[in-house]
């Protein structure tokens, strides 16, 4: 069975199944590896800091000589890693859930919405680094402002309350429906998410994609079935 490598944050609040960084989030083993000292504050940053590059490729390469068959990361601003990290592996790397978005945008050929962390730290340099064109049309808004996902999840201050932080998700969600109508698909910046998916897609009727997605999706081709 294959098994995916996860570079973890170093935080200290307990991360739910559809968190990234749980392992009741997967069907197959899961490893981890902290990258001690990285906190939210130095990734979701409108700046990428270049000292994060080390800790994260030292991770990435620590998981691959335990075994790890796809590795990825528990946060979406990490895409201008990809590359240098990517390429000094053996096995497929995953920085961040706005990879997927060039390949979401040919599916469906019209507005993707962004939720985010953090939307005023949220730049073009996060969406070049992922390969995203300026002509794809997008609506990124962000949680920033809500104290019950900032406080856990982006100042290292207490617990996550899952249904309080959903709630959240889908205020975000609905808001962007209403500030661009024409919206075909959503995008989880923030790893910690994908618990709100199924959610989201069931408010707005929207296809939905995260780092769980696109993380499955790597993993079924390096384990493709074999049909007779």
């Amino acid at each position: 069975m294959l098994t995916i490598g996860v570079i973890l944050s170093d935080t200290t609040f307990r991360r739910h199944p559809g968190d990234v960084g749980s392992p009741d989030s997967y069907a197959c083993p899961v490893i981890f590896h902290v990258a001690r000292g990285i906190t939210a504050a130095g990734m979701v940053r409108a700046i990428p800091d270049e000292s994060l590059l080390d800790p994260n490729l030292q991770g990435a390469l620590a998981l691959q000589e335990r075994g790890a068959d796809v590795i990825t990361t528990t946060c979406g601003f990490l895409a201008p890693l990809q590359d240098a990290i990517a390429e000094r592996l053996r096995v497929p790397f995953v920085a961040s859930s706005l990879l997927q978005i060039p390949e979401i945008y040919k599916l469906v050929r019209g507005r993707i919405g962004i939720i985010t962390a953090n939307a005023e730290s949220f730049t073009p340099a996060h969406l070049d680094a992922a390969g995203i064109s300026p002509t794809v049309p997008l609506a990124i808004r962000g949680l920033q402002d809500y104290t019950a996902f900032a406080e856990p999840l982006l100042r290292g201050i207490g617990e996550i309350d899952l249904v309080t932080v959903g709630d959240c998700v889908l205020q975000v969600a609905a808001q962007l429906m209403a500030d661009f109508a024409d919206i075909k698909a959503f995008v989880c910046e923030c790893h910690n998410l994908p618990s709100s998916s199924a959610a989201i897609q069931q408010r707005t009727g929207k296809p939905v994609f995260d780092i769980l997605t696109l993380v499955g999706t790597v993993l079924q081709a390096t384990a493709v079935p074999i049909y007779s």
